[in-house]
């Protein structure tokens, strides 16, 4: 190669680089605090329940005014460090002496429950199926302490109770966020709303936490930007439309203020389109173009009945765990269970059954059924598992677990 020839070509690499590594628009937007308040709108999602462990209050220690025993302690497990978590005391009361149905947060971190005001209070209720216990308290304003500089930061949460029916008291406090962040900015031109939901309900905000950001002419943009339809995980990208045919800008994360005060992110020169983008989180893409069955799976609604079935077919067993709750069986038994070759195979070789998780808790534990929903093939003679799935499965993903 000529000495010119070199010469080009590392100008042109030079400018390549040039190109190549010219930065990004960064932005940082304020974010405020919000709680729900009967009007405006709100996030429409919530993450799954923390746990919270209960164990008994010492028999020696004084109960705070209006309380009375079972008393279960645990710790809430919120904020930047230990220093910032709060203990809370889940008691009875006169009017409800079998349910935890006072909760006292210990707001100030002294170990005494009887200095930080009035407890929570609720009536439980008991579930008409499955007969248990219900106690929940909304709408708990936690104080997290952060430091530098020191300050408490609001958090809303809701918290629940459940006691089995005939259980002497419950061990678990279950809580979920009830608050959010969210704030406005102009992005190239484009006015736009961003909000931020905490995940894990550990009231710090940071990668694997959800946030949403939509142009402000989006129809109906303030419920649109606490909605699951928009919000992901902040792995993800978000889009602003600019409308007049030109691309959409790119939005990627960069990082949280710890307290959800304010959001990072860059503007990127990326290919991809915001449909394009969103169509794997379609889990039923694939499943609208596939014929539906006109032959429904058969479902027993008794596993032994449908035990002895299965022995004089020669068949084996189906079972399908639900709940009423759960959205994930709500879609597959839409698309899933109504899908001809899936109906056709299920009907060919098993015989089928339905079981309520919330209220067939026997075969729960029978089968170690940890989430919903959980589908299980028991060989009839045994009367064991053969192999089990849980979470939602597509037709084809079912296909091969049957076949």
């Amino acid at each position: 190669m000529s000495r010119w020839g070199l010469a080009l070509v590392i100008v042109a690499g030079a400018w390549t680089g040039v190109l190549a590594t010219q930065p990004a628009t960064v932005i940082t937007v304020p974010l405020t605090y919000h709680a729900p308040d009967g009007k405006g709108p709100r996030p429409n999602f919530s993450p799954k329940g923390t746990q919270v462990s209960l164990t008994p209050l010492p028999a020696g220690q004084v109960l705070p005014r209006g309380a009375v025993r079972p008393a279960m302690r645990g710790m809430i497990q919120v904020g930047p460090d230990r220093a910032a978590w709060i203990p809370v005391l889940a008691t009875a009361g006169t009017a409800h002496p079998a349910d935890l149905s006072q909760l006292f947060i210990d707001a100030n971190r002294n170990g005494d429950f009887s200095d930080d005001g009035p407890a929570v209070v609720t009536t439980p209720t008991q579930n008409e199926k499955t007969k248990a216990w219900w106690s929940s308290f909304s709408a708990v304003d936690l104080r997290i302490r952060f430091a530098a500089p020191e300050r408490t930061e609001p958090y809303i949460v809701n918290f629940w109770i459940v006691r089995e029916d005939g259980a002497r008291v419950a061990d678990i406090l279950r809580y979920s966020r009830g608050s959010w962040r969210s704030g406005t900015v102009t992005i190239h031109g484009v006015p736009a709303l961003v909000a931020a939901m905490d995940g894990n309900n550990d009231a710090l905000y940071g990668p694997g936490d959800s946030w949403s950001v939509v142009q402000a002419s989006m129809p109906n943009a303030p419920t649109a930007v606490l909605s699951i339809t928009e919000a992901r995980d902040t792995s993800r990208f978000m889009f602003v439309e600019r409308g007049g045919g030109a691309k959409d800008l790119v939005l990627e994360f960069r990082s949280f203020a710890k307290d959800g005060s304010s959001v990072t992110f860059a503007v990127v020169d990326h290919p991809v389109s915001k449909a394009e983008d969103r169509l794997p989180d379609d889990m039923l893409a694939s499943e609208r173009p596939r014929a539906r069955t006109k032959a429904a799976v058969t479902w027993s609604h008794s596993l032994d009945d449908a035990i002895a079935t299965a022995r004089t077919t020669g068949k084996r067993v189906f079972i399908d765990f639900e709940t009423t709750w759960c959205g994930p069986c709500k879609t597959m038994d839409e698309w899933i269970w109504t899908d001809g070759e899936v109906a056709a195979a299920l009907n060919a070789g098993y015989v089928g059954v339905k079981l309520d998780g919330d209220i067939e808790k026997a075969h729960v534990r029978r089968f170690n059924v940890t989430g919903y929903p959980t589908m299980v093939i028991v060989d009839p003679a045994t009367g064991r598992a053969v192999k089990s799935v849980s979470g939602y499965q597509s037709s084809a993903q079912l296909l091969a677990f049957v076949k």
